[in-house]
């Protein structure tokens, strides 16, 4: 009777996966997805990141839903998904030295197991869940944890690695998740750009490879604090990861935009956001009693074409690399106009698409030599911080596992060095910024300084120095 039921179970499942595969017929999720350039670099970054801090390249994208979804539901809504499974069970695989890194189905693994925690108080995920750390070797690069809050509603926890999929592509997926009606497959893997020939490319990753040395070139401005202890015992003392959020109202995003425009920004408010950015974190510096260096801040720019979706897996991710200098970082309106400036510049000297062939072109390099490569300019700092801007994409996500959304918010993944990264977003009309940042870098008062400093610029107030440290 034992093995009857299984049988029946099983039979259960094969049903409910084939029928709700139909529409994946003419979009099957792929075998092997190989990375590309940007999922390559990635996963070099992952490594970087497990030695310095113990923490992974991953994303972490949490919703809140007012009513209560349980665990039982959840299962049932993802068991209607068959993209999920096969998701699940992609599986890094490295190959020969030389040879280009790839995803590969494992059909046998075994899905990830879906946590349910309940939370006596409060609504924000514990740190381990924000800091968590995914083997992509030997278990799934995507998990969803389930949250109940204390009286009624929940928090879906969804975590990725940031090799598998960037910021957008996982919220793409999440839609495709979340969503109760039958609905056209997405794009699962993007298709590669007509490659030029080979000279012409590595002439163009010469070139970009100048650019960036040339631009990371120190003394740069940075909050992190290098360790003066001996490196055996600085491995047993690994740096907490701490995230704070600060939200505004959607009158008071209308105010902010109205400032970006004043300050001739336009639709680049985003320009404006680092620039407000970059000042709050030069006025800690200055409080510390530094004053030294241009700042460094590579920005992500979305590959994918406006007003349309784009691929799920794959990094469609390139950057913009800005040098602020020194000089402009106490004036907003100089900032501002310094960063639109070069952003124009940048973007006429098409660094964004040879950034993009650079990587594809490094992307068969051993990681041993690549990962040298990319701490050389700066001695390992990397960047003075890291900053992006989600923009429009969750304008509209009102809805997910036939519940109302009431907030989405990005945690990202924090480099270390610097150990300090700003993710602006906008949700529903209300714009709101996650500021991740390692211990002991920054501590809890200079936290507040930073955020009173960024608050009071976006808004457009007269700036003070309200905190003496």
């Amino acid at each position: 009777m034992k093995n009857l039921k299984e049988a029946e179970n099983r039979n259960l499942k094969f049903d409910i996966r084939n029928s709700m595969n139909l529409p994946e017929r003419d979009n099957p999720f792929p075998d092997s997805i190989t990375l590309n350039g940007a999922d390559y670099f990635c996963l070099q970054l992952d490594r970087l990141m497990w030695k310095s801090s113990g923490k992974r390249n991953v994303c972490t994208f949490v919703v809140t839903l007012p009513e209560r979804l349980t665990l039982e539901d959840l299962r049932h809504q993802l068991a209607n998904r068959p993209a999920y499974q096969s998701l699940c069970q992609l599986r890094l695989t490295k190959g020969l030295p030389f040879s280009l890194a790839k995803w590969t189905l494992a059909a046998k693994a075994a899905l990830p197991t879906i946590n349910e925690y309940r939370l006596a108080s409060g609504s924000t995920p514990p740190d381990h869940l924000l800091s968590a750390a995914l083997d992509i070797n030997n278990q799934s690069a995507f998990k969803i944890d389930l949250l109940q809050l204390a009286g009624t509603g929940s928090l879906v926890v969804f975590t990725w690695h940031h090799a598998l999929m960037d910021a957008h592509g996982g919220e793409l997926f999440i839609r495709y998740l979340g969503a109760t009606n039958a609905l056209k497959q997405p794009d699962w893997v993007a298709d590669e750009d007509v490659k030029l020939p080979l000279k012409s490319r590595a002439n163009i990753a010469l070139e970009m490879k100048q650019f960036l040395y040339d631009t990371a070139s120190v003394p740069l401005l940075s909050l992190y604090k290098k360790s003066t202890l001996k490196p055996k015992a600085f491995c047993r003392i690994l740096p907490l990861a701490r995230y704070r959020v600060l939200s505004f109202t959607p009158q008071q995003t209308l105010t902010i935009n109205e400032r970006a425009r004043q300050l001739n920004a336009g639709f680049l408010a985003s320009a404006f956001y680092l620039a407000a950015t970059a000042y709050s974190v030069a006025q800690v510096q200055k409080q510390r009693g530094v004053d030294n260096g241009d700042v460094l801040v590579p920005v992500p720019l979305d590959r994918r074409k406006r007003g349309a979706p784009g691929a799920v897996l794959g990094s469609q991710v390139s950057f913009l690399f800005y040098r602020i200098p020194n000089a402009v970082l106490d004036d907003v309106p100089t900032c501002t106009a310094e960063l639109i400036g070069q952003m124009k510049a940048l973007m006429r000297s098409e660094s964004p698409s040879h950034y993009t062939i650079m990587l594809d072109f490094l992307r068969r390099m051993p990681g041993f030599f690549y990962r040298r490569m990319l701490k050389a300019p700066t001695e390992g700092l990397m960047a003075s911080f890291f900053y992006s801007d989600t923009g429009d994409s969750l304008q509209d996500f009102d809805v997910v596992f036939g519940q109302s959304v009431s907030g989405a918010i990005h945690y990202p993944p924090n480099m270390y060095p610097p150990g300090m990264t700003f993710v602006f977003s906008r949700f529903q009309g209300a714009l709101q910024l996650t500021l991740g940042y390692m211990e002991p870098d920054l501590n809890e008062a200079e936290v507040e300084l930073l955020l009173t400093q960024l608050r009071t610029v976006l808004l457009g107030r007269q700036t003070q120095l309200s905190h003496a440290l």
